[in-house]
Protein backbone atom coordinates (compact mmCIF):
# COMPACT_ATOMS: atom_id res chain seq x y z
CA UNK A 1 0.00 0.00 0.00
CA UNK A 2 1.33 3.51 -0.93
CA UNK A 3 1.41 6.38 1.44
CA UNK A 4 -1.37 8.24 -0.96
CA UNK A 5 -3.59 5.18 -0.60
CA UNK A 6 -3.09 5.26 3.21
CA UNK A 7 -4.62 8.84 2.90
CA UNK A 8 -7.13 7.59 1.51
CA UNK A 9 -8.08 4.67 2.78
CA UNK A 10 -8.00 6.61 6.54
CA UNK A 11 -9.51 9.95 5.20
CA UNK A 12 -6.74 11.78 6.76
CA UNK A 13 -7.82 15.01 4.98
CA UNK A 14 -10.89 14.95 7.98
CA UNK A 15 -8.53 15.19 10.47
CA UNK A 16 -8.05 18.98 10.38
CA UNK A 17 -11.75 19.17 11.18
CA UNK A 18 -11.81 16.49 13.95
CA UNK A 19 -8.87 18.56 15.70
CA UNK A 20 -10.91 21.98 15.40
CA UNK A 21 -13.21 21.26 18.46
CA UNK A 22 -10.94 19.52 20.29
CA UNK A 23 -8.68 22.93 20.19
CA UNK A 24 -10.85 24.91 21.29
CA UNK A 25 -11.41 22.62 23.99
CA UNK A 26 -7.48 23.39 24.84
CA UNK A 27 -8.27 26.74 24.59
CA UNK A 28 -11.63 27.43 26.49
CA UNK A 29 -9.27 25.60 29.21
CA UNK A 30 -6.38 27.76 29.85
CA UNK A 31 -9.37 30.70 29.08
CA UNK A 32 -11.99 29.86 31.82
CA UNK A 33 -9.67 27.73 34.30
CA UNK A 34 -6.11 29.14 33.51
CA UNK A 35 -5.02 25.83 33.27
CA UNK A 36 -2.68 23.69 30.45
CA UNK A 37 -1.22 20.50 30.60
CA UNK A 38 0.98 19.54 27.86
CA UNK A 39 2.02 15.77 28.19
CA UNK A 40 -1.65 14.98 28.39
CA UNK A 41 -2.74 17.19 26.09
CA UNK A 42 -0.11 15.96 23.31
CA UNK A 43 -1.10 12.26 24.48
CA UNK A 44 -5.01 13.02 23.86
CA UNK A 45 -4.22 14.42 20.32
CA UNK A 46 -2.28 11.57 19.44
CA UNK A 47 -4.97 9.49 20.60
CA UNK A 48 -7.61 11.42 18.61
CA UNK A 49 -5.77 11.49 15.62
CA UNK A 50 -5.29 7.44 15.92
CA UNK A 51 -9.26 6.89 16.49
CA UNK A 52 -10.02 9.26 13.96
CA UNK A 53 -8.03 7.56 11.25
CA UNK A 54 -8.92 4.35 12.74
CA UNK A 55 -12.77 5.29 12.54
CA UNK A 56 -12.81 6.37 8.78
CA UNK A 57 -10.74 3.19 7.57
CA UNK A 58 -13.37 0.75 9.87
CA UNK A 59 -15.76 2.67 7.77
CA UNK A 60 -14.30 2.13 4.75
CA UNK A 61 -13.84 -1.69 5.18
CA UNK A 62 -17.40 -2.21 6.94
CA UNK A 63 -19.29 -0.63 3.77
CA UNK A 64 -16.87 -2.81 1.39
CA UNK A 65 -18.08 -5.87 4.10
CA UNK A 66 -21.55 -4.51 4.00
CA UNK A 67 -22.59 -3.01 1.13
CA UNK A 68 -25.18 -4.09 -1.02
CA UNK A 69 -25.23 -2.31 -4.05
CA UNK A 70 -23.21 -3.27 -6.52
CA UNK A 71 -22.32 -0.24 -8.32
CA UNK A 72 -21.59 1.28 -4.45
CA UNK A 73 -19.36 -1.25 -3.45
CA UNK A 74 -17.45 -1.15 -6.97
CA UNK A 75 -16.46 2.57 -5.70
CA UNK A 76 -15.12 1.81 -2.51
CA UNK A 77 -11.54 2.64 -2.12
CA UNK A 78 -10.83 -1.29 -1.05
CA UNK A 79 -12.12 -2.19 -4.29
CA UNK A 80 -11.00 0.58 -6.15
CA UNK A 81 -7.30 0.80 -4.82
CA UNK A 82 -7.08 -2.69 -4.73
CA UNK A 83 -6.43 -2.76 -1.30
CA UNK A 84 -5.89 -6.37 0.66
CA UNK A 85 -9.05 -6.70 3.14
CA UNK A 86 -6.48 -8.58 5.75
CA UNK A 87 -4.14 -6.01 5.31
CA UNK A 88 -6.62 -3.39 5.76
CA UNK A 89 -7.82 -4.73 8.73
CA UNK A 90 -4.45 -4.71 10.36
CA UNK A 91 -4.46 -1.56 9.47
CA UNK A 92 -7.23 -0.75 11.63
CA UNK A 93 -6.24 -2.84 14.36
CA UNK A 94 -3.19 -0.75 14.51
CA UNK A 95 -4.45 2.35 14.97
CA UNK A 96 -6.82 1.35 17.67
CA UNK A 97 -4.13 -0.24 19.39
CA UNK A 98 -2.37 3.21 19.51
CA UNK A 99 -5.67 5.21 20.96
CA UNK A 100 -6.09 1.96 23.72
CA UNK A 101 -2.23 2.46 24.83
CA UNK A 102 -2.41 6.50 24.51
CA UNK A 103 -5.67 6.48 26.37
CA UNK A 104 -4.89 4.30 29.17
CA UNK A 105 -1.84 6.83 29.77
CA UNK A 106 -3.50 9.61 29.56
CA UNK A 107 -6.26 7.93 31.83
CA UNK A 108 -3.23 7.44 34.32
CA UNK A 109 -2.03 10.89 34.27
CA UNK A 110 -5.16 12.51 34.86
CA UNK A 111 -8.53 10.53 36.95
CA UNK A 112 -10.68 7.83 36.67
CA UNK A 113 -13.33 9.91 35.83
CA UNK A 114 -12.97 9.97 32.17
CA UNK A 115 -12.69 6.09 31.61
CA UNK A 116 -16.55 6.08 31.12
CA UNK A 117 -16.63 8.57 28.49
CA UNK A 118 -13.49 7.39 27.04
CA UNK A 119 -15.16 4.14 26.77
CA UNK A 120 -18.36 4.85 25.48
CA UNK A 121 -16.10 6.65 22.66
CA UNK A 122 -14.45 3.49 22.05
CA UNK A 123 -17.29 1.53 21.73
CA UNK A 124 -19.75 3.61 19.46
CA UNK A 125 -15.79 3.95 16.86
CA UNK A 126 -16.11 0.31 16.88
CA UNK A 127 -19.49 -0.35 16.83
CA UNK A 128 -20.28 2.71 14.14
CA UNK A 129 -20.54 0.65 11.31
CA UNK A 130 -19.59 -2.92 12.48
CA UNK A 131 -22.29 -5.94 13.48
CA UNK A 132 -25.42 -6.68 12.78
CA UNK A 133 -26.65 -3.67 14.81
CA UNK A 134 -24.28 -1.26 13.36
CA UNK A 135 -25.35 2.62 14.73
CA UNK A 136 -24.76 3.89 11.39
CA UNK A 137 -27.38 1.56 10.02
CA UNK A 138 -30.05 3.05 12.17
CA UNK A 139 -31.10 6.89 13.27
CA UNK A 140 -28.82 6.71 15.94
CA UNK A 141 -25.51 7.11 14.07
CA UNK A 142 -25.97 11.03 13.54
CA UNK A 143 -26.82 11.81 17.42
CA UNK A 144 -23.54 9.23 18.55
CA UNK A 145 -21.30 10.71 15.79
CA UNK A 146 -22.21 14.47 17.10
CA UNK A 147 -21.53 13.01 20.28
CA UNK A 148 -18.03 11.61 20.12
CA UNK A 149 -16.84 13.98 17.37
CA UNK A 150 -18.04 17.41 18.68
CA UNK A 151 -19.14 17.08 22.20
CA UNK A 152 -17.02 14.64 23.88
CA UNK A 153 -14.08 15.88 22.03
CA UNK A 154 -14.80 19.02 23.14
CA UNK A 155 -15.25 18.12 26.96
CA UNK A 156 -11.89 15.72 27.09
CA UNK A 157 -9.22 18.20 25.55
CA UNK A 158 -11.32 21.12 28.79
CA UNK A 159 -11.62 17.75 31.14
CA UNK A 160 -7.36 17.02 30.39
CA UNK A 161 -6.35 20.27 31.02
CA UNK A 162 -8.62 20.90 34.66
CA UNK A 163 -9.03 17.82 36.12
CA UNK A 164 -7.28 18.86 38.98
CA UNK A 165 -9.83 21.39 39.82
CA UNK A 166 -12.05 18.88 40.92
CA UNK A 167 -15.66 19.40 39.61
CA UNK A 168 -15.55 15.91 37.90
CA UNK A 169 -13.29 13.57 39.71
CA UNK A 170 -13.07 9.96 41.26
CA UNK A 171 -11.66 9.75 44.91
CA UNK A 172 -10.78 6.45 46.55
CA UNK A 173 -10.44 6.35 50.37
CA UNK A 174 -7.96 4.32 52.54
CA UNK A 175 -11.13 1.53 52.67
CA UNK A 176 -11.36 1.76 48.73
CA UNK A 177 -14.82 3.78 48.99
CA UNK A 178 -15.39 5.54 45.98
CA UNK A 179 -16.62 8.98 45.83
CA UNK A 180 -17.48 11.02 42.07
CA UNK A 181 -17.66 14.53 42.72
CA UNK A 182 -20.35 16.02 40.19
CA UNK A 183 -19.95 20.20 40.26
CA UNK A 184 -22.56 21.39 37.99
CA UNK A 185 -22.01 25.14 38.56
CA UNK A 186 -18.85 24.62 36.97
CA UNK A 187 -20.04 21.77 34.38
CA UNK A 188 -22.52 23.89 32.86
CA UNK A 189 -20.57 26.29 30.90
CA UNK A 190 -18.76 23.80 29.97
CA UNK A 191 -21.58 21.70 28.60
CA UNK A 192 -23.17 24.61 26.69
CA UNK A 193 -20.35 24.79 24.62
CA UNK A 194 -19.94 21.00 23.68
CA UNK A 195 -23.36 21.08 22.72
CA UNK A 196 -22.61 23.65 20.21
CA UNK A 197 -19.58 21.75 19.13
CA UNK A 198 -22.23 18.81 19.09
CA UNK A 199 -24.71 20.76 16.76
CA UNK A 200 -22.04 21.03 14.05
CA UNK A 201 -21.17 17.74 13.64
CA UNK A 202 -24.30 16.22 14.16
CA UNK A 203 -25.53 18.25 10.97
CA UNK A 204 -22.10 17.14 9.12
CA UNK A 205 -23.09 13.45 9.55
CA UNK A 206 -27.02 14.46 9.25
CA UNK A 207 -26.53 16.18 5.81
CA UNK A 208 -24.16 13.78 4.56
CA UNK A 209 -26.79 11.01 5.09
CA UNK A 210 -29.77 13.26 3.61
CA UNK A 211 -27.00 13.18 0.46
CA UNK A 212 -26.66 9.29 0.61
CA UNK A 213 -30.41 8.59 1.30
CA UNK A 214 -31.23 6.79 -1.65
CA UNK A 215 -27.99 4.89 -2.09
CA UNK A 216 -28.27 4.02 1.59
CA UNK A 217 -31.59 2.90 1.17
CA UNK A 218 -30.54 1.05 -1.61
CA UNK A 219 -27.63 -1.19 1.12
CA UNK A 220 -30.45 -1.31 3.91
CA UNK A 221 -28.92 1.93 5.97
CA UNK A 222 -31.86 3.47 7.50
CA UNK A 223 -30.77 6.68 9.01
CA UNK A 224 -32.35 9.33 10.25
CA UNK A 225 -33.67 11.32 7.16
CA UNK A 226 -34.79 8.59 6.04
CA UNK A 227 -37.40 8.46 9.01
CA UNK A 228 -38.08 12.22 9.09
CA UNK A 229 -37.83 12.41 4.91
CA UNK A 230 -36.44 15.15 3.17
CA UNK A 231 -38.40 18.45 3.65
CA UNK A 232 -38.44 17.55 7.49
CA UNK A 233 -34.70 16.73 7.47
CA UNK A 234 -33.58 20.03 5.71
CA UNK A 235 -36.03 22.07 8.31
CA UNK A 236 -34.42 20.40 11.67
CA UNK A 237 -30.89 21.08 9.77
CA UNK A 238 -31.20 24.61 9.40
CA UNK A 239 -33.36 24.85 12.74
CA UNK A 240 -30.00 23.05 14.67
CA UNK A 241 -27.78 26.34 13.86
CA UNK A 242 -29.67 28.24 16.53
CA UNK A 243 -28.45 26.59 18.61
CA UNK A 244 -24.86 28.15 18.34
CA UNK A 245 -26.35 31.53 20.75
CA UNK A 246 -26.88 29.18 23.80
CA UNK A 247 -23.57 29.73 25.33
CA UNK A 248 -22.29 32.74 24.48
CA UNK A 249 -22.64 34.31 27.92
CA UNK A 250 -19.78 31.75 29.33
CA UNK A 251 -17.30 32.71 26.32
CA UNK A 252 -15.71 35.73 26.05
CA UNK A 253 -16.99 38.68 24.66
CA UNK A 254 -14.95 38.70 21.81
CA UNK A 255 -16.64 35.53 20.75
CA UNK A 256 -19.44 38.01 19.44
CA UNK A 257 -17.27 38.10 16.86
CA UNK A 258 -18.71 34.84 16.05
CA UNK A 259 -21.34 36.33 14.33
CA UNK A 260 -19.75 37.51 11.59
CA UNK A 261 -19.24 33.84 9.88
CA UNK A 262 -23.06 33.60 9.45
CA UNK A 263 -22.65 36.32 6.13
CA UNK A 264 -21.20 32.63 5.13
CA UNK A 265 -22.95 30.28 6.82
CA UNK A 266 -26.17 31.16 6.12
CA UNK A 267 -25.71 31.16 2.63
CA UNK A 268 -24.07 27.81 3.17
CA UNK A 269 -27.16 26.39 4.49
CA UNK A 270 -29.89 28.05 1.47
CA UNK A 271 -27.20 26.52 -0.99
CA UNK A 272 -27.46 23.21 0.55
CA UNK A 273 -31.66 23.48 1.33
CA UNK A 274 -31.70 24.42 -2.53
CA UNK A 275 -29.81 21.42 -3.87
CA UNK A 276 -28.65 18.16 -1.58
CA UNK A 277 -25.75 17.13 -3.49
CA UNK A 278 -22.69 14.99 -2.57
CA UNK A 279 -20.67 16.76 -5.19
CA UNK A 280 -21.58 19.91 -5.39
CA UNK A 281 -23.06 20.96 -2.04
CA UNK A 282 -21.82 18.49 0.27
CA UNK A 283 -18.69 20.43 1.27
CA UNK A 284 -20.21 23.77 1.74
CA UNK A 285 -21.27 21.96 5.25
CA UNK A 286 -17.93 21.00 5.82
CA UNK A 287 -17.23 24.79 5.08
CA UNK A 288 -19.38 25.82 8.31
CA UNK A 289 -17.84 23.43 10.33
CA UNK A 290 -14.69 24.65 9.58
CA UNK A 291 -15.41 28.26 9.72
CA UNK A 292 -17.76 27.60 13.34
CA UNK A 293 -14.69 25.97 14.66
CA UNK A 294 -12.25 28.10 13.58
CA UNK A 295 -13.85 31.08 15.07
CA UNK A 296 -14.47 29.39 18.52
CA UNK A 297 -10.97 28.97 18.86
CA UNK A 298 -9.37 32.21 17.49
CA UNK A 299 -11.97 33.94 19.89
CA UNK A 300 -11.25 32.23 22.46
CA UNK A 301 -7.49 32.96 22.18
CA UNK A 302 -8.36 36.67 21.59
CA UNK A 303 -10.02 36.24 25.15
CA UNK A 304 -6.34 34.69 26.57
CA UNK A 305 -4.62 37.23 25.26
CA UNK A 306 -6.24 40.06 26.19
CA UNK A 307 -8.14 38.74 29.71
Amino acid sequence: MTLTTFFNFTRIQTLPAALLSPIAGCLFAFWYFGSFHFWPTLLFFIGLASINLFVSAWNNLMDYQKALDPEYKKWNIIVAKSINPKLALNICLALLAIDVVVGLIVLFLTNLAILPIGGLCFLIAIFYTYGPFAFSRFPLGEILAGLCEGFFGFFLAVYINSYDKGYFFINFDRNWFMTWTWDFKILLPILLVGLMCFVQNFNIMFSDNICDLEQDIRNERYTLPYYLKIPLSLKVFAGLCILIAIALGILPIWSLLMSIIALKVIPNIKKFRAKQSKSETFHLQIDNLMLFNASLALTLLLGIIFK
